[in-house]
């Protein structure tokens, strides 16, 4: 004779034991109270679990799935290219500054004709120059200007970034009943 377990009288509820077992499980309900209660206790959650109705998706779901995945996507892409633009508009703002910086040297270097020099001659002249340059570029009314000019990119930079982030985020929310 089987031994009767919690497994077996799945099997039997099931369907899935054989004609000789079929038979010793029902001998066995017949004779004990307790498997009796652990058979009612299953045969109720699988009539339960049986009459449970499979979701059904709408016909576009997969479409839609799809469009949200390729959206979600493509935001992280413009987030590098927002970024990557405000990074270059700074990077070009310095070499702006730098190569202003270097122009007013070179124009204010006297070269007489009568006296030739050579490169290595005129680098420290130049070097010399362009500190006192950029130190008049960082000092006083100069750093504030420069100042300002960062501080308007960084403020138009978050401006757009957040309003990027507030159609992102209306975006998914208006996509997420499929």
């Amino acid at each position: 004779m089987i031994q009767i377990t919690d497994e077996i009288l799945n099997k039997y509820l099931d369907g899935e034991l054989s004609v000789e077992e079929v038979k010793q499980v029902k001998s066995a309900l017949l004779n004990s109270d307790e498997l009796q209660r652990k058979y009612s206790a299953l045969k109720l959650v699988h009539n339960g679990l049986s009459s449970i109705k499979e979701d059904v998706v709408s016909s576009g779901f997969t479409e839609k799935l799809m469009k949200q995945l390729v959206t979600r996507s493509t935001v992280p892409k413009q987030q590098k290219y927002f970024i990557a633009s405000v990074v270059t508009f700074i990077s070009i703002l310095c070499l702006v500054i730098f190569g202003f910086s270097i122009s007013a040297i070179i124009s204010t270097t006297s070269s007489s004709i009568d006296e030739p020099k050579s490169v290595f001659d005129s680098v420290p002249n130049l070097s010399g120059r362009l500190v006192e340059a950029l130190q008049q570029l960082f000092s006083g009314a100069g750093l504030s200007i420069i100042g300002s000019i960062f501080s308007i990119i960084v403020l138009i930079s978050g401006y757009f970034f957040f309003e990027m982030q507030k159609r992102t985020k209306a975006d998914l929310g208006n996509g997420q009943h499929l």
